[in-house]
């Protein structure tokens, strides 16, 4: 028996894929809305505890992203000396310090008082009046000169590798010392007193002491131990952040799993559960938005609290801005996964311009799958097999993403898109190699089953992503 199906000219694909859209897909084009909630998931008290739940846990997001902060930047000796190295090749920072050692230098060895006293101990000698006088008059002059030339080579040391050395020495045996402080004790190598957090100096005024000797002067190894401290927080709120560090630091564990509990939960008691999922990733992009306005406003006004003894408020808005960029790093990668899911979501919508973009997606790929088919470009059984079995396929490739992003240790704002590109380019890609089984409802028995054209397919797949969502509501 021979099958009377017109074939119809190749011109008017297009058209019949439209057709066949409106045909197996109705309720596409035509639901004007989405339903008031999902059935058998009514009472009033949903949403009101769903948004309860996603507003709580938007405000334990940002503190959830201050504790891991406290926890693994701050107490972690590695990671803090990474973060705290380049200060070492800043700028502002190097001239601040070296000023703070040339002050120290300088108020030790009072150059000025030698010069007298070596002005006074050659008249002793039965030098000429004249040449005293000159000498003594020389004095300061000569002093100035010294303190340049010691100047200039301490600020030569500081631009060196061997500065940058010395720091990350210092800052390393200062570490178990700032927690210290944090935690409310003192240590051998940072002190708090007065609301000031310090880092002493004694490493880095050696180095510097070994290289004036070194370029020939020998006056610098008079100078004895110095004491000197360079001052890296000093804030009237200091027994505050004491407190919060340690609260924080206890909570970092379980502060970040409650607020993902709540929004799982906020999820699953609510009405439309797509609806809920929009609702979690905007309020979390938007509180780690706050939280990133926060630091910013945060910076001026802990930079104009600062008192007159701190000498480089520049160098301390650099201390600062290093200090909280892992904050800001952790905010930007949660915002982007946030920001994920409600694109996720809203593309999910069961009418709308999410509905056109899908069955734009689904069109294109079926197009491309036809067009390569006809020059005999074809996925075959592996096609057959990604469409069967496409549900586990882009849950394996979600869950994989999720899994990259939870193990690294410190994902970042970069990580997270690019992850993100990935797993959108594979839902792509599996998208374009799918291919429905080539089997159509109105085929003759005892027949060959008629392969679908690519208008067909295109309907196909829509009417599945469109089930696939109304689902999830």
């Amino acid at each position: 028996m021979t099958s009377t199906e017109p074939v119809p000219p190749p011109g008017d694909a297009e058209n019949q894929g439209a057709e066949n859209d409106t045909e197996q897909i109705p309720g596409l084009l035509t639901e004007s809305g989405p339903p008031s909630g999902t059935p058998g998931r009514r009472g009033r008290w949903r949403p009101f505890v769903a948004g309860l739940l996603i507003l709580v846990a938007a405000l334990l997001a940002p503190l959830s992203v201050i504790a891991i902060w406290a926890h693994d930047e701050v107490s972690n000796t590695d990671r803090y000396v990474a973060t705290v190295a380049p200060l070492a090749s800043d700028p502002i920072v190097q001239e601040a310090i070296v000023q703070r050692i040339s002050s120290e230098i300088f108020n030790r060895l009072q150059i000025q008082t030698l010069t007298k006293q070596a002005a006074d101990a050659l008249a002793e000698q039965g030098l000429p009046t004249r040449i005293t006088d000159s000498l003594a008059a020389l004095s300061t002059p000569l002093a100035e000169s010294i303190k340049k030339f010691v100047t200039d080579k301490i600020r030569t040391f500081v631009r060196s590798p061997e500065f940058a050395a010395a720091w990350e020495a210092a800052n390393r045996e200062a570490h178990t010392g700032l927690v210290a402080v944090l935690s409310g004790e003192g240590s051998d190598s940072v002190s708090v007193q007065d609301n000031k957090v310090t880092v002493k100096l004694a490493t880095l005024i050696k180095a510097a002491q070994a290289r004036l000797v070194a370029n020939g002067f020998e006056l610098a190894a008079k100078i004895p131990t110095v004491n000197a401290e360079f001052t890296l927080i000093e804030s009237d709120q200091l027994g505050n952040t004491q407190t919060a560090y340690r609260a924080l630091a206890a909570a970092s564990r379980w502060l970040p799993v409650l607020a993902l509990l709540l929004l799982a939960v906020a999820v699953w008691i609510s009405r439309s559960r797509r609806q809920a999922l929009l609702a979690c990733g905007l309020a979390i992009a938007g509180s780690m938005l706050l939280l990133g306005l926060i630091l910013n406003v945060l910076r001026p006004l802990y930079l104009d609290a600062l008192p007159s003894t701190v000498h480089s408020h520049a160098a301390a808005g650099v201390v600062y801005d290093t200090l909280v960029n892992f904050i800001r790093l952790n905010l930007r990668a949660v915002m982007v996964v946030a920001l994920a899911v409600t694109a996720g979501a809203w593309i999910a919508a069961p009418t709308g311009a999410p509905v056109a973009l899908r069955r734009g997606l689904s069109r294109g790929a079926a197009w491309t799958r036809g067009t390569a088919g006809r020059s005999g470009m074809t996925t075959g059984p592996v096609g057959a097999f990604l469409y069967t079995y496409r549900t586990p396929i882009r849950a394996v490739v979600i869950g994989g993403g999720v899994l990259v992003y939870l193990l690294a240790a410190h994902p970042t704002g970069a990580l997270s898109i690019k992850v993100l590109v990935v797993v959108v380019l594979l839902l792509l890609l599996h998208e374009l190699l799918a291919r429905p089984p080539a089997a159509a409802p109105d085929d003759t028995p005892g027949h060959p089953p008629r392969p679908r054209d690519g208008s067909e397919q295109a309907a196909a797949e829509a009417a599945d992503l469109t089930t696939s969502s109304r689902s999830g509501r």
